[in-house]
């Protein structure tokens, strides 16, 4: 029989994994005060985009608590675990709340852009206007849902590895191989599920070395730029903003949790696993933060968002009481279950989305300059 509660066993059964997704190159370089605006913005705005699909996440479960009809027997009432599942949910509903109130100031008041795109999203190399490689412009919105242009996902290939007893600061290191190609231009492709009346997610047909000067009709809607190639190859066009590959894997994933097939202990150790790596993320690039030993965080690349607001907000040690108020009851209700048996199907079901979103956190952190 198990003795160890399912957010030990999950938390130890993929240590190198675990601690790769949580000491990325990326939070190092957050806690050194190093990562440029432009790629803090790129990646907040994909924070936001899993951030709202969080509060469809937690509706979803919600609505498959039942709680007991009887009169309670005792008194004082003790809190059944379901009590406790739906109190926990309704405190994530607030704090996502909070969390999207904050990102917007935060941005405003450090003027970064949370609608940001990477050179990595579309699929080519299209600027504003011009031959350059990087997209740093903001875009027409569409964000998840019907609306919205997810592209593809694929897998990826064996991710950086790090030794389990490198200091706490270092950064996980190695190369990243993805098989899956971009997403490109979707549209073209007939993968793009843009409305009928919205803007053009990626340049169309038109969009190549052969059409010269060339500025097809927008498909609806208002449409910031032209799609074409200038006169000595010069190539300009317009993105819209949309969920990344791996944005929309964790979205999805999220709606599979949530999905009627999938038992609410399930649901919930998913919530788990996704907020206590991203506190374990957070308490690393806060170490970096401590060793770097610098405190003028205006200097920072990023005009001092993240050591100033972000770091503090999701290293907490408010954050942390909330992380393990939901690991209590993951572990409250796996003990309900009886049978040796039926616990082990359970813990492997578990296990299973738990790699799922090991992999999803590590894949999430885009990649830094050395």
């Amino acid at each position: 029989m198990y003795t160890r509660p399912l957010t030990t066993y999950l938390l130890a059964s993929t240590p190198n994994a675990l601690k790769r997704a949580t000491t990325h190159p990326f939070l190092a370089s957050a806690g050194r005060g190093t990562l440029p605006k432009s790629q803090l913005s790129q990646w907040l705005s994909q924070d936001r985009l899993y951030a709202q699909s969080y509060i469809r996440f937690i509706g979803l479960l919600l609505s498959k608590i039942r709680l007991p009809t009887q009169n309670p027997t005792t008194t004082p009432h003790i809190p059944t675990p379901e009590h406790n599942a739906i109190t926990v949910l309704i405190d994530a509903l607030v704090n996502i709340r909070t969390e999207l109130a904050f990102f917007e100031k935060t941005a405003r008041d450090y003027t970064l852009d949370l609608t940001a795109i990477s050179a990595d999203e579309g699929g080519c190399t299209l600027t504003s206007c011009g031959l350059g490689s990087d997209i740093t412009t903001s875009v027409g919105i569409s964000t998840s849902g019907s609306g919205s242009c997810p592209g593809n996902t694929g897998g990826a290939g064996e991710g950086p590895r790090m030794n389990e007893n490198d200091d706490a600061c270092i950064a996980s290191t190695g190369e990243t191989n993805t098989s899956a190609p971009g997403h490109g231009l979707c549209l073209s492709q007939g993968e793009c599920q843009m409305p009928s009346d919205g803007g053009v997610c990626a340049p169309g047909p038109q969009f190549n070395e052969s059409a010269r000067g060339v500025e097809p009709a927008a498909v609806g809607g208002d449409v910031r730029g032209k799609v074409g190639v200038q006169g000595g190859g010069e190539r300009c066009g317009t993105i819209f903003f949309c969920a990344s590959r791996t944005t929309r894997a964790y979205i999805d994933m999220f709606m599979s949790a949530g999905s009627s097939g999938v038992s609410v202990l399930e649901g919930l150790a998913v919530l788990w696993a996704t907020e206590v790596c991203y506190l374990r993320s957070w308490r690393f690039a806060a170490e970096c933060m401590h060793e770097d030993g610098e405190r003028d965080y205006k200097k920072d690349a990023d005009g001092g968002a993240l050591r100033e607001k972000f770091i503090e907000n999701w290293a907490s040690v408010e954050f942390e009481g909330f992380v393990d108020r939901i690991g209590e009851v993951v572990d409250e209700m796996a003990g309900q279950i009886k049978g040796a048996e039926e616990l082990e199907i359970m813990r492997g079901r578990c296990l299973e989305w738990w790699r799922q979103i090991v992999w999803l956190e590590e894949s999430f952190w885009p990649t830094v300059a050395e």
